[in-house]
């Protein structure tokens, strides 16, 4: 916890979250220590920690003050005490995997330019291949959807405006998303009564929205109001960001694990990151069906947005269609910081292939965070794979189960593509 805090004082970018003692934090930033000490401490604990001789001896004197120590930390925070000495091993595995992910940050910090593929493998523990992803079956779905003159891409980006929000009624329209988002998980995932999210609204920020989870079971959702939301975008934000996404996720790690030090705090870039980015990337689809989906947008969010409801069956229906592009997403931001593509023809690749109407946004995020951008869209996929792997697709309730336990388990890593 202390090299990450260490890390993020020497990169912001590198720190998504802590919620743990706020000396620790204090004790990271009067050292400011550097990123070469940073990296040395990171490897040599990821290393014994890995080591055969450190699992032995720790296997023998058993952990009989841990709980005493972690208990201490969290000042008697609500959470069920952590399992004992038989998760170790997943315990230790887990560790390791954020450590060496901390390193691989800091060298890619120091200069450090590896291809796509062994930059997400370091980062985030995920596997990738080169395979080129088709677009014609679903552009041409969508050329039936979006006749007229013009390329499709200028098609689409005319159809997409008509539905944005208006800046005046965005928080009426997100209050009203992340009611129906905490409605839908609440039913299906028991969260504690003290739970809650607020909502600020900024700009300049290279996230459409991103939650900070503050610990004790309450999170803070920052929302780009420079960036446009249509509705249906703004009910995928509310429950990426909410309900059951980023704050559920991190309230149920709180709920199972207590005061576990290593989860007071949540690194950027690292596999942890990569699960929970995955997961909160289709937990619209876990929330809501997409009967109950049109409903929604029809019935409440539209009228909030000052939008006429005749309009959402087909805005919902064409941009269902569209996130299926989201693979053609990632072949770009792969070949963009390969080298492959400049930084004009990865734009208009986004444009004209994914269909993207704020392409220079994505382009910013690409060259602030690199290949963070595969967790939405690769890791998404293989999150998806993994919970229909685990449970049945036609009962709910078993893969609302399947969810909280694949968020919750620190042994969870996703599969590879290859």
């Amino acid at each position: 916890m202390r090299l990450v805090l260490a890390l993020g004082e020497r990169d912001a970018d590198s720190l998504d979250s802590y919620h743990g003692p706020a000396e620790w934090q204090a004790e990271a930033r009067n050292r400011h220590a550097p990123l070469a000490d940073v990296r040395r401490d990171a490897a040599a604990l990821a290393d014994t920690l890995a080591s055969e001789t450190f699992h032995e001896e720790r296997r023998q004197a058993g952990s009989n003050h841990r709980g005493e120590r972690e208990r201490a930390v969290a000042g008697g925070g609500g959470g069920a005490p952590p399992p004992q000495d038989d998760d170790d091993q997943i315990r230790r595995a887990f560790l390791v995997r954020q450590l060496r992910a901390v390193v691989a940050r800091i060298d890619i910090l120091g200069g450090a330019r590896p291809s796509f593929e062994d930059e997400a493998e370091r980062l985030f523990g995920l596997h990738v291949d080169r395979s080129t992803p088709s677009v014609a079956t679903v552009h041409a779905a969508l050329d039936r959807e979006l006749p007229g003159t013009g390329t499709l891409a200028a098609r689409f980006a005319a159809f997409d405006r008509k539905f944005l929000i208006p800046a005046d009624r965005l928080p009426a329209v997100m209050a009203g998303a992340i009611e129906r988002c905490r409605a839908a998980t609440v039913a299906r995932i028991p969260l504690p009564p003290a739970e809650r999210v607020d909502v600020t609204y900024v700009r300049d920020l290279a996230w459409s929205a991103f939650t900070r989870y503050g610990g004790r079971f309450r999170s803070t959702i920052h929302i780009n109001a420079a960036l446009p939301l249509t509705v249906d975008r703004a009910l995928d934000l509310a429950c990426h960001e909410a309900y059951p996404g980023h704050h559920s996720i991190a309230t149920l790690l709180e709920m199972r694990f207590g005061g576990r030090i290593e989860f007071l705090v949540q690194p950027t870039f690292s596999p942890q990151t990569l699960l929970h980015e995955s997961a909160s990337s289709v937990a619209g689809t876990l929330a809501f069906s997409e009967a109950e989906r049109l409903a929604l947008e029809r019935g409440v969010l539209f009228p909030l947005a000052g939008l006429s409801p005749a309009g959402a069956e087909r805005h919902v229906r064409v941009t269902r269609l569209v996130d299926r592009l989201h693979p053609v997403e990632a072949d770009i931001a792969r070949r963009y910081l390969d080298g492959e593509l400049d930084f004009p023809r990865a734009a208009l690749a986004l444009e004209r292939d994914a269909l993207m109407p704020s392409a220079d946004a994505t382009m910013k995020f690409l060259n602030q965070y690199r290949s963070y951008a595969a967790t939405y869209t690769i890791g998404r996929d293989l999150f998806s794979k993994t919970l229909t792997a685990v449970t049945n697709e036609d009962a709910p309730a078993d893969r609302w189960r399947a969810y909280v336990d694949l968020v919750t388990n620190p042994a969870q890593t996703l599969p590879s593509t290859r």
